[in-house]
């Protein structure tokens, strides 16, 4: 058992069923990209080990099935699980008697992206054992697979920081599995191990945990790159909860506070600088800027939300919630294609358009796959884990979409059902349904965007903050009712550069300027913006569109270029009336 209790965890797998866009898209992803991957395909690197190209085919069988595990999660289905418990087992049929699983030739491994493809192994591996089965099969695997590399890469040995990409910070991030390995098998070994990485400091530029409490900006961290550098800060969230060592978790919640404060863009997605979008480069910043590199690499997209819910987890801070619904809303929804089948790379750049979205390639040209198109899919999956959690003192709701969740609360089952038709309206009602009359508290995100929010319980009326849980402890009976009415007036949000563009949001949704809907990159007028209507399905894969006083008609950021084609084209940042 770990020495620090997370102050909320997600319910239990398939207790919570989202019933709108989030939930639908899910299905979706399910049903056309994750039950279609050709899986044998993926295990096939590591029967050959062929990898003497420099490549990261090792990633993609850790990437996809750590998806589909989160997706099946979500939404339990049969097909899926059996098609991820014949990958887990076809995999470990290429462990061979060292406990070597990898795609790289033994002259070649420890170099380049072995340890990083290695630590996707591990982590599709302990993610099932976590998730689905407690195999033995499974942590017998782990265990030697660990072992194997704690062979090749240690204390007199050789410096993680020294092995592969990024200066250290690939093969550092594989913190995250050996403190998940540690969890399952309870073998001090493998603690040690972790506190041996975690003391290397990611780097060989500087010591990434130690100097973000030294006020080192992010995209000074390392070499930058913002999707490894997470990953190892994801590591080190869990080695803080086997440790409880303080000075992780300052150092884990600085750094969330960094990215947030100095490289999250409107939509939720961060990264850029280079033609894939893969760096911090002060981000919030240059978002509305034409020659910063490709912008919002869905990798970076994926990790920020999946360690945003590390944070979640650890402070309970209402606001890295709202954090995570702008990304699920807008980066996350915003980067599938509409059927589920695919995903796309990069945002489409620049964010001040015109500009369009655009299919991920075939990134390692005859493997069929991309590095986004495996990740998109999980950060999808983090809705149903988000949207109904638990403390120790009942349900936490933080997401509003309808959806029914089920736990046990000292014995005794409750129900929730959140009723509604969220982000479209604002207003909410949440049954909840203990099987007796039972005395605990519901907390309820209030989100910051919500200026005014209106709760009430059988019609007795509660007052809650923006941007924190408003929490209610009282004695519920089967079928009360919670009634809220959020907030869901367009708010204006000026272009941090100062260049005068500007975006706007209702509720959690970023309104787009979309060039089926009218002129892209046109100025729009920013007045008389309590008086827009949100319209729900106006046209065909357009969920919501509002009209301006001037006549301008916007759509949310997931629908605005969803056909995928140079002819669809949009625009986040815009031009307004007052602009040359």
């Amino acid at each position: 058992m770990s020495v620090i209790k997370d102050s909320v965890k997600p319910l239990s797998a398939g207790n919570v069923s989202l019933r709108g866009k989030l939930g639908e898209s899910l299905r979706l992803s399910i049903k056309n990209r994750l039950k279609k991957v050709d899986y044998a395909h993926l295990v096939e690197p590591f029967r050959q080990r062929n990898e003497r190209d420099s490549r990261w085919r090792c990633e993609f069988w850790g990437k996809i099935v750590r998806s589909a595990i989160l997706s099946w999660r979500g939404q339990p289905d049969a097909e899926l699980l059996t098609l991820i418990k014949d990958s887990v087992a076809d995999l470990i049929s290429t462990q061979t008697t060292d406990g070597c699983i990898s795609s790289y030739p033994a002259e070649l491994q420890i170099n380049d992206w072995d340890v990083w493809g290695r630590k996707y192994v591990l982590i599709g591996l302990a993610r099932y054992y976590l998730e689905i089965e407690q195999s033995e099969a499974v942590k017998t695997a782990m265990t030697r697979e660990l072992d194997y590399l704690i062979s090749q890469v240690g204390p007199g040995i050789r410096n993680i920081i020294e092995c592969g990409w990024h200066n250290g910070l690939a093969a550092s991030s594989v913190l995250e599995p050996v403190v998940l390995v540690y969890r399952i098998t309870g073998e001090k070994r493998f603690l040690d191990y972790a506190l041996w990485i975690a003391a290397q400091g990611g780097s060989t530029v500087n010591n990434i945990f130690t100097a973000i409490l030294q006020g080192t900006s992010v995209r000074e961290l390392g070499n930058g790159k913002s999707y490894e550098m997470m990953s190892c800060f994801e590591g080190l969230a869990e080695l803080y909860r086997e440790t409880g060592n303080p000075e992780y978790l300052k150092s884990v919640t600085e750094f969330y506070r960094a990215v947030r404060d100095q490289e999250v863009f409107v939509t939720g997605t961060g990264g850029l600088k280079d033609e894939w979008g893969e760096y911090w480069d002060n981000g919030k910043t240059k978002q509305s800027q034409f020659n910063v590199g490709g912008l919002g690499e869905t990798c970076v997209t994926t990790t920020w939300i999946k360690f945003c819910g590390q944070v979640l987890r650890l402070t309970g801070d209402a606001a890295v919630a709202d954090e995570m619904e702008r990304t699920l809303y807008n980066g996350v929804l915003g980067a599938m294609v509409p059927d589920g089948s695919w995903w796309m790379h990069i945002n489409p750049t620049p964010l001040a358009g015109p500009s369009s979205k655009v299919r991920a390639g075939d990134q390692i040209p005859g493997f069929g796959e991309d590095c986004c198109l495996a990740q998109g899919p999980k950060a999808l999956a983090m809705a149903p884990w988000l949207a109904v959690m638990q403390d120790a003192n009942g349900p936490v709701i933080n997401l509003y979409e309808s959806a029914v969740a089920s736990f046990e609360l000292a014995g005794t089952a409750v129900k929730i059902a959140i009723n509604g038709n969220f982000p479209v309206s604002g207003d909410v009602n949440v049954i909840v349904t203990p099987a007796v009359y039972t005395k605990f508290a519901v907390k309820l995100r209030i989100p910051a965007w919500s200026r005014k929010t209106d709760v009430s319980v059988n019609g007795q009326n509660y007052t809650g903050t923006p941007g924190s849980y408003l929490s209610i402890e009282r004695v519920w009976s089967p079928g009360d009712v919670i009634k809220l009415n959020f907030d869901m007036s367009v708010q204006i949000h000026q272009a941090p550069d100062g260049c005068g563009r500007v975006a706007l949001t209702c509720g959690p949704i970023v309104l787009t300027q979309d060039s089926r809907l009218g002129i892209v990159d046109a100025p729009v007028s920013v007045a008389n913006l309590d008086a827009v209507v949100i319209k729900q399905n106006p046209h065909e894969n357009i969920f919501i569109s509002c009209r301006l006083a001037d006549g301008t008609v916007l759509c949310d950021y997931a629908s605005a270029g969803n056909e995928f084609s140079e002819n669809n084209k949009l625009c986040v940042w815009m031009k307004h009336s007052f602009c040359n």
